[in-house]
């Protein structure tokens, strides 16, 4: 089941088009990457899933239920913005049941879940003011679960960490996946390839690409890829090596110590014997690996095009 279907969506402002017919399908109990420079539209998008704006044409499913109106979802999605709406002067846990008040839930149990599972019980009653950078990040990330959303928006919640917040942030994201649909909108392209099952690249108002990283990545690449690092090449090696069925060489980089040989293959069979024997009869084979495109390099690819 798709916990959000946006169906050919377009919002329209004077004189610009925020977003032109895009369509996006979320799974349900999945972590999906929403990637794009800024002023892409995501911001756009998510006010228009969370139900703050309408959009101009289309229809937003969340779900399977179509959106009638403007905060028609409010109950159902939870959603951390980029600067967590907190009340710096209030205690971690009044602040977190005023959210609930807002929401109409009076559940204690569901607070207390949520105070442990986000890891808050040693600063629950501390002023938010007074926690550290990555505490703020977590009351925000309570905020949004709190009142038992089951589809949860996340925009930027690694910015400003540092490392060891951001490893703990990671986890406790893959963790709320066993009980929630998340919406990642990120540009630490890193870590989004790290946790997200599926990403969808949006630029100028339009989706652009989307589908798992390894999807992409066979799409953009055009074939499989690999690095091999040889020394003392013989002058016909790059001939040699494209003579395999559907070998070609992407670039030859000469360093101390050696020769660095990016190399691509479209081939219906596998043609890494022929190639490492080729590599080893006229080289000092050093080394032969697949060559994985990172999402930052396939992010650059799309929005480039």
């Amino acid at each position: 089941m798709l916990a959000i279907e946006l169906k050919s969506i377009s919002k329209n402002y004077p004189g610009v088009t925020a977003l032109e017919n895009i369509d996006l399908a979320v799974k349900e109990k999945s972590i999906h990457g929403f990637l794009g420079p800024n002023g892409a539209g995501k911001s756009t998008t998510m006010n228009i899933i969370t139900g703050l704006v309408p959009a101009t044409t289309g229809d937003v499913y969340i779900l399977g239920e179509q959106l009638e109106s403007e905060g028609s979802s409010k109950s159902i999605i939870g959603h951390l913005p980029e600067n967590p709406p907190l009340y710096m002067n209030m205690r971690v846990e009044d602040y977190l049941k005023f959210c609930q008040e807002v929401h109409e839930c009076s559940d204690r149990n569901l607070l207390e879940d949520v105070i442990q599972k986000v890891g808050l019980e040693s600063v629950r009653s501390k002023i938010i003011a007074h926690l550290s950078k990555g505490y703020k990040q977590r009351v925000g990330l309570a905020q949004a679960l709190v009142f038992g959303a089951s589809i949860i928006i996340l925009d930027e919640p690694m910015v400003g960490l540092d490392p060891n917040a951001v490893r703990q942030m990671r986890d406790l994201i893959i963790e709320l996946k066993k009980e929630h649909t998340i919406l990642l909108c990120t540009h630490q392209l890193d870590e989004a390839a790290k946790v997200c099952d599926e990403v969808t690249i949006i630029e100028k108002g339009l989706v652009k690409k989307t589908g798992t990283i390894e999807e992409l990545r066979s799409e953009l690449a055009g074939g499989v890829q690999y690095i091999a690092n040889v020394s003392k090449p013989t002058e016909n090696l790059k001939d040699l090596i494209e003579s395999c069925e559907g070998t070609r060489i992407r670039k030859m980089i000469e360093e101390e110590g050696g020769v660095t040989i990016h190399i691509e293959v479209n081939s219906s069979s596998d043609q890494r014997a022929r190639i490492t024997r080729v590599l080893a009869n006229n080289s000092d084979l050093l080394s032969f690996t697949l060559e994985q495109t990172s999402l930052e390099d396939i992010f650059k690819e799309v929005v480039k095009k």
